[in-house]
């Protein structure tokens, strides 16, 4: 079962055996997630790739959510973000809406290349170590110690040209580690 208790932030939606975002184009942070339940504090989630052929512009993302928790008004985690055209990078959401951290960290950052269409991005935290990757290569690693529980998930945010769905899940797995 997935959760999302916000009213702040947008929602995922499926169709078409892809999960995909829908926020708005107006880039107000409004990224649409879901979460799950009953994982422990170090988990890690993976999902495959489903990417328009037609999609350009602006980096569409699709995020990884580790240790993520939610309320009306507030949704904390950390975030490992793949956007469309191969860039990685770690984000802490702080909880108000709009209020988050960019955490510097190691790697090449940068896949070098556009996602594609069965690319598999994977993000992992075991005790303050952040860690995401695409197609099994350390991408980008981070040290936070601000969330120490919460669960796994998934979220999208889609940049002004496109469609939600151009940038998309088809299917989502997660672990305790």
């Amino acid at each position: 079962m997935w959760f999302n208790t916000s009213q702040l932030w947008t929602k995922v939606r499926t169709a078409n055996g892809l999960a995909f975002g829908t926020n708005g184009a107006n880039e107000a942070y409004d990224d649409s997630y879901a979460y799950l339940s009953g994982f422990a504090p170090n988990q890690q989630g993976a999902a495959v790739i489903y990417v328009d052929p037609n999609l350009t512009g602006d980096p569409h993302e699709v995020e990884i959510l580790l240790r993520c928790a939610d309320s009306a008004f507030t949704a904390r985690c950390y975030e490992c973000l793949f956007n469309h055209q191969g860039g990685v990078q770690i984000v802490r959401w702080n909880g108000p809406f709009g209020n988050f951290t960019v955490l510097s960290g190691s790697g090449p950052s940068s896949l070098g290349r556009n996602l594609v269409t069965g690319d598999v991005v994977r993000a992992s935290v075991i005790g303050n170590t952040i860690r995401a990757y695409i197609n099994g290569a350390l991408m980008l690693e981070a040290n936070d110690s601000v969330w120490t529980n919460g669960q796994p998930g998934i979220s999208f945010f889609k940049r002004t040209s496109g469609l939600n769905s151009d940038l998309a899940i088809t299917s989502f797995t997660a672990t305790s580690l």
